[in-house]
């Protein structure tokens, strides 16, 4: 595999982008971080290679303990925010676990944290929510008859170690969409991920540093492995994964490439250059979508 010109080109303080895989549907959400204080999501529809950039928040959402809903339908967020919100209601703090409708962050529900020891969220089945270890409904707002909180404990994996907070919505995301743990220590682990048609496995060594790289606290290194044993190296890159089609997406210096393993790595998007213009969401994604329903089997 070899980078297209336009992916190989530096870029002083680059934003980072880390991508959430829809698992039944053709979409993605890219979350953006960058300026330091800000986030903004994007819809990346997978099937036509076409951006939909979307809603602006000055806060910080917490990555590992964020996720999207395997039709691209909602995406849950664990946010903080120093002032504005915060002082503005009596029973929050500057922390919040938050469910809105991709492209936008503006919130459906909302449950009040008050600190960063918590987990965050994400969805175990498709019409199920994981909150956290308190069971609880929402402080702001209700949730739809066909969206089921998930009770606390009934998870595939739960975290022992002081990274809890980060490991446990990261690694149960990962379970759910395929990805094999192999290598589990308290500060590094190693994941793999095999292609659904291919003898072709991604690997991820994931490594708590305490300060990485732009600011984050982890390095991740993903590499491709062929059948033979051979090794790629794709060096440091914020979110790696197969998509819908089975092409390998990475994001690396703010910019979104994929690779079909026919051709060179295609830069499909540069996030860089975009900057904060916070806008009011759309009046439909100020309501909860309808489930989808999958047509019932034929004897």
């Amino acid at each position: 595999m070899s980078r297209t010109s336009s992916d190989s080109s530096p870029v002083v303080s680059p934003c980072r982008l880390f991508v959430y895989i829809a698992g039944d549907a053709p979409v993605a959400v890219v979350l953006r971080r960058g300026p330091s204080d800000w986030a903004r999501l994007s819809l990346w529809h997978t099937d036509t290679d076409t951006f939909e950039h979307g809603q602006w928040i000055k806060g910080r959402i917490y990555e590992r303990r964020s996720d999207v809903s395997a039709d691209g339908s909602l995406f849950v967020a664990f946010v903080r925010q120093s002032g504005g919100r915060a002082s503005q209601q009596p029973a929050a703090a500057d922390t919040w676990l938050s469910v809105s409708r991709p492209p936008f962050f503006t919130a459906l529900a909302v449950w009040f944290v008050g600190g960063t020891y918590h987990t965050g969220g994400f969805f175990p089945r498709p019409s199920s929510l994981w909150t956290g270890f308190v069971e609880q409904p929402p402080d702001s707002g209700d949730l739809p008859r066909w969206l089921k909180i998930t009770p606390p404990r009934e998870i595939p994996y739960i975290d022992a170690t002081n990274e809890w907070t980060d490991r446990t919505v990261h690694f149960n995301r990962l379970l759910r969409d395929g990805w094999k743990l192999v290598e589990n220590e308290p500060y590094a682990t190693t994941w793999e991920r095999v292609h659904p048609s291919k003898p072709i496995t991604l690997l991820m060594a994931h490594r708590f540093e305490g300060f990485g790289t732009y600011g984050g606290p982890y390095v991740v290194r993903y590499s491709l492995r062929d059948e033979s044993g051979n090794e790629i190296d794709l060096g440091e890159v914020s979110s790696a994964d197969w998509d819908q089609r089975g092409r390998l997406f990475l994001t690396r210096d703010g910019r979104l490439s994929v690779w079909d393993s026919q051709s060179e790595l295609q830069q499909l998007e540069d996030f860089n250059g975009q900057s904060p213009d916070p806008q009011p969401a759309p009046d439909w994604a100020r309501e909860w979508p309808k489930p989808v329903l999958k047509p019932r089997a034929i004897d």
